[in-house]
């Protein structure tokens, strides 16, 4: 009976430790995804507040007189 008791506790003891581990698995994968968006959004930002070159302007002819 002994020993029955000890295997359970195991099992009891490794179940929580998988459950606390994969707990900690899903806060870090949200953490990294959070901080992958907003590298994304960064680059984002820049390329579209990016000085542009002046020959990139378009030429609009102003209507002579």
């Amino acid at each position: 009976m002994k020993g029955q008791l000890r295997r359970k506790a195991q099992r009891e003891k490794f179940a929580r430790r998988v459950v606390l581990l994969s707990q900690e698995m899903d806060a870090g994968l949200q953490a990294w995804q959070l901080r992958q968006q907003e590298k994304l959004q960064e680059e984002e930002r820049k390329h579209k507040n990016a000085l542009k070159r002046k020959g990139a302007a378009p030429q609009t002819s102003l209507p002579s007189q």
